[in-house]
């Protein structure tokens, strides 16, 4: 038992790259085209959905 190394190096209080941490971004031209979808009136998101999602990936609960 006196080979095992008991003590971890310390990590810093930031261990991955701040890019990881955020949701992946989707390709500007995919970006363009969803919006001219919505503003055409071809596809609608709920508010409510909307929500959902950010409460979600903050790792809020989500209000009832």
């Amino acid at each position: 038992m006196s080979d095992t190394n008991r003590h971890l190096p310390r990590r810093s209080a930031v261990s991955a790259p701040r890019a990881a941490m955020v949701a992946p971004t989707s390709a500007p031209s995919r970006v363009e085209a969803l919006r001219k979808l919505v503003a055409a009136g071809q596809y609608h998101v709920s508010p409510r959905w909307l929500a959902t999602k950010i409460f979600r990936a903050a790792g809020v609960k989500v209000p009832e």
